[in-house]
């Protein structure tokens, strides 16, 4: 009969307890749910104690296929140790000494059991659901799956060389590229030293030449090696000596390309004997010796010793006093073997993709024109910078100033400095290549080179300035092919407001600000929306030194909300009028206003501009009051410096006026109130612009005797006020006659319908 080879098993270090002399609880409730009978797939052998752990050793069954992918046994030995501290997962030992080297399998060390990595959850946040019985279960899953060769699922990641250590290290995105090749020498400073974990950030020689400012210098040495399959985790090396084992292949040594390094340094520019190593590892990815690569895995060693004392130690140089020396032959017998290595998890420093996927959403390179730095501006442009959208050009003259640091995105260390400059150096920081520029610049000035290139390069020109004058001039006064929008709080701060053009703008931003403007006076939710609510702070002796009372966590909310309003508008091709109002509990109602199209015509010199849904309603009040002539009042707005006029909306005919088929009187009943309305409703942008009047079928919209008499007393009225007379003739078949500052007979505008915006 065949005798079974005898299974060997790592010896247990510590002393033999009996069961109940447990102290720890999580080693006692592991005996108890053993002792309980309710667990048939595990055995208890024995128990242990160390200094460092109360050990549990069970004999636990795996269901084993017939053909198992690994060779793990039916019947397996592991050992718990238990931590009085319990701040971690528990040691969890394969005791059989020729345990296959899978997956999730921690390196031991030399002649030691190896550790078991059974979850992926952090201890923390499995602590509160812990139990012996779920830790057995995930033991038993655990072998089964490596058994069958499905614990490493096919989309999972790659399996790590080595225990990432607590000490981590910043490292340029081009390392971690699979295709990159000829890459550039860095040198690292220590930023940080927290509860005795070091985080080193390493830039480009060329983008940070070493000075005395750095706390710790280091050259750099950056080796790739061949592909590598992923297998368990190996023990750090420790040394170059052990890095040199842990590297080399028949084909490749690490050691003479770091001789090689280390030689050709020597003579170049910014060498120092005194600086220290850094050794950056890449090393292409497979799952399998036949895949492809699927990614790089970087990890990087710092030298304890000098640069002169490590090339002493693999046998380039030789130390003599007070100089180093080079040796004719490299002294094959000395291998690193004296030379410390610590090791450092490197992280990728952040990219546009990276800061984009941590935000969920896709990178842009939109060129943005931003006008503004206030308040809702820096936070804003901070939220959508920090997400990779766009490149930036910001505008703006204004300078911090302490009483802007309560609602701020700077510091209060900025003060004193241009805001916009300011926030493109700390913005310019976010992640590699960031393109934030700053220009000081009043834009409503005559403007300079810089500021007419950033113009005619822009996509996007955002306005943040929260002025009428900016938001007209960004759209009459200057030359760009970026489309505007205009972002903006409300002067109680408690609503905001998105304007946006249309990607090929037909529809002008100054229009859209008159549809802002209907909005407030045709919606009641809107009604109050321009009130200002408090009394302002005066922070300076000048007239106009005030701030607004205004907390802080609803601009936050409304750069939150703005920021995605922009991200998600410029995605998309229409026009956009969307106002945001926030409750004291800042829960947030959203109203999307419906925009029309726009007409415009020219008369007398001044260019009328009025939507197409506005001309409807002039018809349909026409056709609802025949046979008879019908009326009423035009308000809107007066732009005197760009000679135009906007009529944003109508008041019908009052009641006490007098219609007849032949005749209209317009009554007063009612008009100052709704004039009053309107001019507080609008923030007193809205005003009364002039006369509308309807005439019958039949008859042309030329002007009557009545007409030219009703326009000459406007025309008398209104010179008073440096304003043209304005009258509006509404006919059939959509006819509409303007006449503003002089009467023509034959003035007559486009017809519902024309061709919209010049």
């Amino acid at each position: 009969m065949m005798e079974l080879p005898e299974i060997a098993y790592y010896p247990i270090a510590g002393e033999p307890v009996a069961a109940d002399a447990l102290l720890l609880p999580k080693a006692v409730e592991m005996v108890q749910a053993l002792q309980s009978q309710g667990l048939p797939y595990v055995r208890l052998l024995e128990c242990r104690r160390t200094p460092e752990y109360e050990i549990v050793v069970v004999d636990i069954e795996a269901e084993v296929p017939q053909h198992p992918v690994h060779d793990v046994r039916t019947v397996e030995r592991i050992a718990f140790g238990f931590a009085p501290a319990d701040t971690d997962h528990q040691v969890v030992l394969a005791l059989r000494e020729d345990f296959p080297l899978v997956p999730h399998l921690h390196f031991g060390g030399e002649n030691m059991p190896r550790s078991l990595c059974l979850y992926q959850t952090a201890y923390a946040d499995l602590k509160p659901t812990w139990t012996a019985a779920a830790l057995l279960r995930q033991l038993q899953h655990w072998l089964t799956q490596t058994a069958r060769g499905e614990l490493h699922a096919a989309d999972q990641a790659l399996e790590q060389a080595f225990y990432a250590p607590a000490e981590r290290l910043v490292l340029p995105s081009a390392f971690f590229a699979a295709e990159a090749t000829d890459l550039e020498p860095v040198c690292a400073r220590i930023v940080s030293n927290v509860l005795g974990q070091t985080t080193l950030v390493a830039l480009p020689l060329s983008a940070s030449p070493p000075t005395a400012g750095w706390q710790v210098q280091f050259a750099s040495f950056v080796y790739t090696t061949p592909p590598q399959v992923h297998v368990l985790i190996q023990e750090q090396p420790r040394t170059l000596a052990a890095l040199q084992t842990y590297l080399s292949t028949e084909n490749t040594d690490f050691l003479d390309a770091l001789r090689q390094h280390l030689a050709t340094s020597k003579g170049r520019s910014g060498f120092s004997w005194d600086y220290k190593l850094l050794l950056i590892v890449r090393m292409p990815k497979q799952r399998t010796a036949e895949g492809p690569i699927e990614g790089m895995e970087v990890w990087a060693f710092a030298t304890v010793g000098t640069l002169a004392e490590i090339g002493t130690d693999v046998g380039i140089w030789r130390a003599q006093p007070n100089k180093v020396v080079e040796l004719f032959y490299t002294d094959a017998s000395r291998t690193g073997q004296q030379s410390p290595l610590v090791l450092l998890n490197p992280v990728c420093a952040l990219t546009r993709e990276l800061a984009a996927a941590y935000n969920d959403v896709p990178p842009t390179t939109t060129r943005f024109v931003a006008i503004g730095a206030g308040s809702l501006g820096s936070q804003v442009v901070n939220n959508l910078v920090r997400a990779g959208q766009g490149n930036w050009v910001w505008l703006d003259e204004d300078y911090y100033q302490p009483h802007n640091t309560a609602r701020h995105y700077l510091p209060g260390s900025a003060v004193g400095m241009g805001k916009a400059e300011a926030m493109a150096a700390s913005l310019q920081t976010t992640y590699e290549q960031a393109e934030v520029q700053a220009i000081a610049a009043n834009v409503l000035k005559p403007v300079s080179d810089s500021v007419r290139n950033a113009y005619e390069a822009a996509e996007v020109v955002l306005d943040m300035s929260a002025s009428v004058a900016v938001a007209r001039h960004l759209t009459l006064g200057i030359i760009s092919p970026g489309r505007r929008m205009s972002l903006f709080l409300n002067p109680s701060g408690t609503d905001l407001v998105l304007l946006a053009e249309p990607r090929d703008r037909t529809l002008r931003l100054d229009q859209l600000e008159m549809e802002y403007y209907r909005s407030l006076l045709r919606q009641p939710a809107l009604q109050s929306h321009l009130h200002l609510a408090g009394r302002p702070i005066r922070y300076s002796h000048a007239c106009r030194d005030v701030s607004v009372r205004l907390p802080q966590d609803q601009v936050a909310l409304h750069a939150a909300i703005g920021a995605r309003a922009v991200r998600t508008t410029v995605a998309e091709p229409e026009a956009r009028l969307k106002i945001w109002q926030a409750q004291p509990d800042l829960t947030v109602t959203a109203h999307e206003i419906e925009v029309s199209p726009y007409i415009e015509t020219v008369m007398s010199g001044w260019m009328v501009s009025l939507s197409q849904q506005l001309v409807r309603e002039l018809h349909a009040q026409r056709q609802a009051r025949l046979p008879n002539e019908t009326g009423g009042i035009l308000v809107g707005v007066f732009d005197t410096q760009q000679r135009r006029l906007y009529i944003v909306d109508l008041i019908p005919s009052p009641a006490d006026s007098l219609e007849s088929p032949t005749s209209y009187v317009r009554g007063i009943e009612g008009v100052s109130a709704e004039l009053a309305r309107i001019s507080e409703c609008t923030g007193r942008q809205v005003v009364y612009v002039g006369e509308w009047h309807s005439h019958p079928n039949g008859y042309s919209i030329r002007p009557s005797d009545d007409d030219k008499n009703l326009f000459a007393r406007l025309q008398r009225e209104r010179q008073a006020e440096g304003l043209p007379a304005v009258m509006a003739i509404v006919g059939e078949d959509g006819a509409l006659g303007w006449h503003v500052a002089t009467m023509a007979a034959d003035a007559e505008g486009p017809h519902l319908g024309s061709q919209a915006i010049s």
